[in-house]
């Protein structure tokens, strides 16, 4: 019974008690776990540092070939909605040339660019 009634307790709460417990770790611990977790920075940066240049290669690679792709998909989806829409209106499909100018040649005109942009001072 002698749970519920405070016989000579001191009235902090535990929470006091064990933070007035709580001293400070050594200084050699400290210095140890410091030394310790710098060198495991220190090791895990070089390795970072190579595997961002690895994915900035291949970002850049992506980015020099997106362009070219999606001018290549617009080219032949418009090719081919084009002819199917000529088709499906019972009109004769055209021969001649169409207006507008070429996919390949704004191709070229944005891989210019984007190498100009690289290299720009």
């Amino acid at each position: 019974m002698g749970w519920f009634i405070r016989e000579g307790r001191s009235e902090q709460s535990w929470v006091d008690q064990t933070l007035g417990s709580i001293s400070t770790p050594p200084i050699q611990l400290l210095a140890f776990f410091g030394l310790v977790i710098f060198l495991l920075s220190i090791s895990n940066h070089s390795e970072s540092k190579a595997q961002v240049e690895r994915e900035s290669t291949g970002l850049n690679l992506l980015l020099y070939l997106l362009p070219l792709v999606l001018v290549l998909v617009t080219y032949v989806t418009m090719r081919n909605r084009f002819s199917y829409a000529v088709q499906a209106a019972g009109l004769p499909v055209e021969s001649g040339k169409q207006d507008g100018c070429s996919p390949w040649g704004v191709a070229l005109i944005v891989v210019l660019v984007l190498v100009l942009v690289k290299y720009q001072s």
